[in-house]
């Protein structure tokens, strides 16, 4: 080859190239503004679909630089930087990660998992390589705001604001720091300063805890409360089912409560919490949900479901009704005797062979409608068919309706929130906090006092509410209990104790709300008024109630000059300054944590 051909070659390459990128660049082109211009087709389609860089989020000028100066290689330098940013973080290189962590950000600002997930190495898996706390809630921190600028990225990415919402709940509210995590969030100025730049408003009383100050919980609701307002104005939602993303929400207003009772706040702020967490999930209750199925369901809409169905039925069987009861006695009429009789003896007196006859046989009892339907008169069959479609939606309705409320267990924490606005729920979690807070102050016979209080108003909740039994959270109870045991050196319960049909359930994990309530029916109509403990004395130790047995066995003595008794209220009655003296200690303590996967 000549170096004429050569050159020839060259120039016709050339040429190709330039031809190729004429089309590239007419297609490409954007709108310089002025009237009358017409922008490239790939911008036009930009536009419509609302995928252009300005319609995403935020324009970072060096991403764009980034994305251009790896010349399409963009895939393998993300790869790269993310190898990396285990190797430095394996290495405890942190600024090194904490840089290299920026870099993909700006590789891959519309990918969400990169914000999810390093904002998760951030706060969980990182953080848990400090022994301060302080140290740990910086780290935290830092994953919250890695979260945040992915917001401003994607703004149309509610499934990112949810996580946003879910860290600031979830990690500062029930970590092992959790104590120590919400004081310093209670008082991170600078960073409530940047929320109220994201538009969180922190500085309202939907953010404010009962101290006045921005509480993590709230802040997260409003965090979550976005995300809905999004999904609400027509955003897709992605990834992530409508059931547990509409749920954290109203979770973390329920959440909260319980956190500042554990706290001490134990009067009307607690109930005015309850309050709102009831309208939160009553709210989420009403909610149209979507499903699996070609429709929505609303949990809170069970009982609607339920009489629309009953009268759907009574319409059919006046329609339908002699068809549908022939056809009931032809399937009895095929029932073997023991079957029969099996579904004859009332349910408590079934034998085990009986109880799996009956369950065996009383499903095929009832005719499918459809078939009634059909078998029907020609002048009603129309309308019975017309009646037995409708009472199949409302079936299927229905079945999703439990199926959903059992996922997210809907009916236990209406139950809750209704019964924690109770006087007497809060006058029992107060009694019970009082009581430990004097035990550890070693105040032995105010702590008693309180606990024998404090177990009358428990039985009183639990014999209202008795699915609360069955609650994670009455541990602590137990807990309480035993270490009642321990103060009063029982090694046993006494019979009258008030929560001892409640204790022997939660000790042998066989808690049941149905059979507790039984269980405290019989004992209330064996013993209607008979008192659980004479509450005016305070429990005077074992050595004492020898003494007053005595004295009761032989009159003579009685005459003896009788012991002061102390005062219960006296007892109880402690400065604030002991218990604040008390939270100040365990906070100087860090907490012990273990890396979060």
């Amino acid at each position: 080859m000549n170096r004429s051909s050569g050159l020839r070659n060259k120039l016709i390459y050339l040429a190709v190239i330039i031809v190729m990128l004429l089309p590239l660049y007419l297609l490409g082109q954007p709108a310089t503004g002025q009237s009358g211009d017409t922008p490239g087709k790939l911008n036009q389609l930009r536009n419509d679909f609302d995928i252009s860089e300005a319609d995403l989020g935020e324009i970072d000028p060096a991403s764009e630089s980034m994305k251009l100066a790896s010349l399409g290689l963009r895939g393998v330098a993300a790869t790269l930087l993310w190898k990396k940013s285990e190797d430095y973080k394996r290495h405890h290189e942190w600024d090194r990660l904490s840089a290299t962590l920026n870099q993909i950000a700006k590789l891959q600002p519309h990918y969400e998992a990169v914000w999810e997930h390093q904002a998760h190495n951030l706060s969980y898996n990182v953080s848990a390589e400090f022994d301060d706390y302080t140290q740990r809630y910086d780290w935290v921190k830092k994953g919250m705001s890695f979260l945040s600028e992915g917001v401003r990225k994607n703004r149309n990415a509610p499934r990112l604001i949810w996580y946003t919402g879910w860290f600031y709940g979830q990690k500062l509210g029930l970590s092992d720091e959790k104590r120590q995590f919400r004081e310093l969030f209670r008082e991170d100025d600078p960073l409530h300063a940047e929320l109220l730049e994201e538009g969180i408003a922190v500085d309202s009383p939907e953010a404010r805890g009962p101290d006045g100050r921005p509480d993590n919980w709230l802040v997260g609701r409003l965090w979550l409360n976005r995300g809905y307002d999004l999904v609400d104005s027509g955003v897709r939602l992605v990834n992530k089912t409508p059931l547990t993303f509409f749920e954290i929400g109203p979770k973390w207003r329920i959440l909260h409560a319980v956190a500042i009772e554990e706290e001490g706040t134990l009067d009307d702020r607690a109930k005015d919490a309850w309050q709102r967490a009831g309208d939160d999930w009553y709210r989420y209750g009403t909610r149209s949900i979507q499903t699996t199925s070609p429709f929505t369901i609303q949990l809170a809409g069970l009982e609607d479901l339920r009489r629309r169905r009953a009268g759907l039925v009574e319409r059919f069987e006046e329609a339908a009704g002699e068809t549908l009861e022939k056809m009931r006695q032809e399937r009895r009429d095929a029932l073997s005797d023991a079957q029969l009789r099996a579904i004859e003896t009332p349910a408590a007196e079934r034998t085990a062979e009986q109880v799996a006859l009956a369950a065996q046989a009383e499903p095929t009892l009832e005719p499918p409608y459809f078939l009634v339907a059909k078998a029907s008169p020609e002048n009603v069959q129309l309308k019975a068919l017309q009646l037995a479609v409708e009472i199949d939606d409302v079936d299927q309705r229905i079945q999703k309706t439990e199926s959903y409320r059992g996922q997210m267990n809907y009916e236990y924490w209406e139950t809750r929130t209704r019964a924690e606005q109770e006087d007497v729920m809060i006058e029992a979690r107060r009694l019970v906090y009082e009581a430990e807070q004097l035990n550890d102050r070693a105040d032995l016979d105010g702590a008693i006092a309180a606990y024998d209080k404090a177990w009358v108003k428990w039985a009183e909740v639990f014999d209202r509410y008795p699915v609360l039994i069955e609650d994670a959270a009455s541990d602590d109870l137990l807990d309480s209990i035993n270490r009642y045991r321990v103060a009063t050196d029982q090694s046993e319960l006494p019979d009258d104790f008030p929560l001892k049909t409640f204790y022997e359930m939660r000790t042998m994990d066989e808690a049941d709300s149905e059979e507790y309530a039984r269980i405290r029916q019989e004992e209330t109509d064996t013993t209607p008024d008979a008192p659980s403990f004479d509450l005016a004395r305070p429990y005077q130790g074992t050595a004492n109630a020898a003494a007053e047995s005595t004295e009761a066995a032989t009159p003579e003595m009685s005459e003896a000059e009788p012991q002061e008794e102390p005062n219960a209220e006296e007892a109880t009655d402690e400065p604030a300054d002991s218990e604040a003296e008390s939270e100040d200690a365990e906070s100087e303590a860090p907490a012990d944590e273990t890396e979060e996967e």
